[in-house]
């Protein structure tokens, strides 16, 4: 033997189930650590991919630029791709109503604009629309058609080609009409252009927009931004996108920390079973530091062999979710390679690996080092007498087994602090993701039961319609609601100050209520539409006959103005609502609360209110569907929509949502395999850090539980006594997980993501799952290590190293 070491490597030869059992322990924590980095990066690729898809790719639009401004940027180093886009806005082909733009051809693949038949328009006399709209219109390549713009030009085009529908146009049921660039600055007085800018990768955004800003004297209010992939790709400074990168950075950083604690467990657990054996080192010469230097030894042993098991654990992981995006969302992800490495998992795993085992080792060393020869000679280590005398109250109260339980999880209390901690952070960080998959589903799931594949909407009513589409085979629902917009006023005290800032001064009246600055908007519900509404009930009962006995109406707290979501009164339930209705003024009372609605209102209004068809007809005087909702049956869908167009004259507006639908279903995918193995791997880590826990605090306690044998206690009285010291570390853990998740879930929520405009609810489910988890993974954790104590005989246990 060369060296003092050299006993490392023949101790974990020696006893190679404790030394698998350290590297499997190791190689799962590094496994976690490497698959949710992995899965991290992994998820930004395909994000990066959708909101491609969904916003283009671009990072910076400059409005109305000069040809000497375009050239400037165009020429700059750090500048991809560069592009014109001009928005004309509305336009009439052949009649019907269209949306007219014009792209550089160059910049039309980063717009989405996939061309499907025929070519780009190059001439001044040609245009290309989508692939729906052409069939729509019946028209094909090479067909002349008319195009007459707001101006009150119009002017004969050639359709030189034809792209893939785009999933919003095709909702709105106005299809978008592009030209040649050139052609558009004849035909068209421009007022307002926008010039795309798409930076090469790992370029710094802020800065190089800055850079051009300050070259061109370009103003801030000039430049726009597309927040939506900066946010993806780590470079927005948009409030939104920073509070998400917050929220993740707090709970990797508590993942991290899990994991940390997980071998430290590990550790703790292999020196705590050979401190006598240290201290018998001691006694032959051993000096503290060589102690130390042995047990970091081990470690670093451990981790050789554990890493490189943990990161391909780890990468397994990723490989999966990207499979499932892969082959289930193959028109979106098709092309991604599906065996592709995450460095940065990959780095973060061995980087977490090594620097938590170097952490993890330091403490274990120190204790093993501080042993005194002495003790371990005579076997004093663990077994020490308290000098303060005992009053017994708890074996007053309960079984003398369950008090001694219950006295030896908190005669330690640093042991205590670690258990209880070991399990809270697990329970915090499960809650604190639980945010995410909570706003997944409120913000991105299109598939609810009120999600319709196709809408009518007409100005004129659509009444004489929905008998017709009721009765129709291949439909499988049918629901219209009705649109008013009404004087309405209440309390000026529930105003939000918010509101108060956007319009300024309201005139308020002598009973505490105030003069409307803008009218409310109205709309009807029927019993199914109020079912449905359940799922953003936030108080009170949607029963549509109790509305109507009582003069009821629905209040919505989030409330679209602008295309933004925002609170305009907080009004509460019981609270009065005073409508002017042809008849006079109608008091209506709050009867239920909603967070907020499915659809936005076409202008800015006060409020949105909801009520029963009755009383919307007594408070209106108005009677006829505004929108019809059509769900259809899955099979023979084209020759259904074929059967409703032929009912529909001009004056009615067809939306197709079903593509729109396919496309943020495809997005809630994404999130969801991501965010599901996100909460998979955090469940595991909180098992995991549980199972090592409770083991780590059985055998421990080896000798200890061996002297009670000793003196008389029965295997069933040992049982119950480890049982309840687990159980009183679980409860303490537990509580102090549950209040501290939920504290940082409304954190989370209301300080770091308040512009997703989400809101917390008690998670009444998740509360009571996490404690039958808990009471299950403790109950097993202790049957191994008990097990094998009563397995041995007693003087086997007392003495043993």
């Amino acid at each position: 033997m060369n060296s003092y070491l050299s006993i490392v490597p023949k101790y974990l030869l020696a006893h190679k189930k404790k030394s698998r059992l350290a590297i499997i322990s190791v190689a799962i924590s590094v496994a976690l650590v490497t698959g949710i980095f992995s899965m991290l990066d992994a998820l930004l690729k395909f994000e990066k991919i959708q909101v491609i898809h969904d916003y283009g790719n671009f990072h910076i639009a400059i409005k109305n630029a000069s040809e000497e401004e375009m050239q400037l940027i165009r020429s700059r180093i750090d500048v991809q791709n560069a592009g014109l886009w001009m928005d004309f806005g509305k336009a009439l082909i052949n009649g019907r109503e269209c949306e007219l733009g014009a792209l550089d051809q160059n910049f039309a693949p980063d717009m989405n604009v996939e061309l499907t038949e025929g070519r780009y328009p190059t001439e001044k006399n040609e245009l290309m629309l989508e692939q729906w709209a052409m069939k729509d219109l019946g028209l094909e390549v090479d067909d002349r058609v008319n195009l007459s713009v707001d101006n009150g030009t119009a002017k004969e085009f050639v359709i030189s080609g034809a792209y893939a529908d785009l999933g919003s146009r095709k909702a709105a049921g106005i299809p978008g009409v592009l030209l040649s660039v050139s052609s558009a600055k004849e035909l068209i007085n421009i007022e307002k252009n926008y010039y795309l800018v798409l930076f090469k990768d790992r370029v710094k955004i802020m800065k190089a927009e800055a850079e051009i800003k300050k070259e061109l004297n370009i103003p801030d209010d000039r430049v726009e931004h597309n927040d939506q992939l900066l946010a993806v790709i780590g470079q927005s400074t948009n409030k939104t996108a920073v509070g998400i990168y917050q929220t993740g950075a707090i709970l990797f950083c508590m993942v991290l920390i899990a994991g940390i604690m997980m071998i430290y467990n590990t550790f703790n657990i292999s020196v705590m079973e050979r401190i006598r054996q240290f201290g018998l080192l001691r006694c032959i010469g051993a000096s503290r530091s060589q102690i130390k230097k042995m047990v970091k030894r081990e470690g670093l042993l451990i981790t050789t062999k554990a890493i490189p098991i943990g990161v391909i654990a780890g990468i397994l992981v990723t490989f999966l979710c990207s499979a499932i995006l892969k082959y289930f969302n193959s028109s979106l992800f098709g092309e991604i390679p599906l065996f592709s490495f995450s460095i940065i998992g990959i780095a973060a795993g061995v980087a977490v690996g090594m620097l938590t085992v170097f952490i993890a080792c330091h403490l274990p060393a120190k204790k093993a080092a501080s042993v005194s020869p002495i003790n371990a000679v005579i076997e004093n280590i663990e077994i020490k007498i308290s000098k303060q005398k005992k009053q017994g109250y708890l074996t007053k109260i309960f079984h003398v087994e369950t008090a001694m339980g219950i006295n030896n999880a908190f005669m330690k209390k640093k042991t205590l602090l670690l258990m209880s901690c070991s399990i809270a952070i697990s329970i915090i960080i499960f809650l604190g993701f639980q945010v995410f998959v909570d706003f997944m589903h409120s913000s991105l799931k299109t598939t609810k039961p009120y999600t319709p594949d196709i809408s009518l909407t007409s100005e004129q009513g659509l009444n004489n319609l929905y008998e017709k589409l009721s009765g129709m085979s291949g439909v499988k629902k049918v629901y219209g609601r009705m649109f008013y917009h009404v004087d309405a006023t209440f309390s000026a005290a529930r105003l939000t100050e918010e509101y108060k800032k956007i319009v300024g001064d309201i005139q308020k009246t002598n009973d505490g209520l105030f003069i409307p600055p803008e009218k409310s908007w109205l709309v009807s519900y029927e019993q199914n539409q109020l079912n449905w509404a359940k799922t953003d009930l936030i108080a009170g009962e949607l029963s549509e006959e109790k509305l109507n006995e009582k003069n009821g109406i629905i209040a919505v707290v989030h409330h679209i103005r602008n295309g933004v979501s925002m609170e305009t009164a907080a009004l509460q339930l019981g609270d009065k609502v005073y409508i002017q209705t042809p008849d006079g003024t109608r008091e209506m009372t709050v009867m239920a609360i909603l967070n907020k609605v499915p659809f936005g209102d076409s202008v800015n209004s006060l409020a949105t209110f909801i009520t029963t068809e009755k009383l919307f007809k007594e408070l209106s005087g108005e009677s006829t569907f505004k929108v019809i909702d059509i769900q259809l049956n899955k099979s023979g869908q084209e020759q259904t929509i074929d059967e409703i167009k032929s009912l529909l004259d001009s004056s009615v507006l067809f939306h197709d949502y079903r593509q729109k639908n396919a496309e943020i279903n495809q997005t809630f995918l994404t999130m969801a395999v991501f965010i599901y193995g996100f909460v998979g791997v955090i469940a595991l880590i909180g098992a995991l850090n549980l199972i090592n826990t409770m083991y780590t605090s059985v055998v421990a306690k080896t000798r200890n539980l061996g002297v009670m044998r000793a003196i008389g206690m029965s295997g069933s009285q040992l049982n119950k006594m480890v049982l309840v010291e687990a159980l009183a570390y679980c409860t303490i853990g537990y509580i102090a997980g549950c209040i501290l998740g939920i504290a940082l879930q409304k954190a989370l929520i209301y300080n770091f993501l308040p512009r997703l405009a989400a809101t917390w609810t008690f998670p009444f489910i998740q509360i009571p799952v996490i404690l039958v988890v808990i009471l299950l993974v403790t109950i097993i954790s202790i049957i191994s290590p008990l097990k094998r104590i009563k397995s041995k005989g007693i003087p086997e246990v007392i003495g043993s190293l």
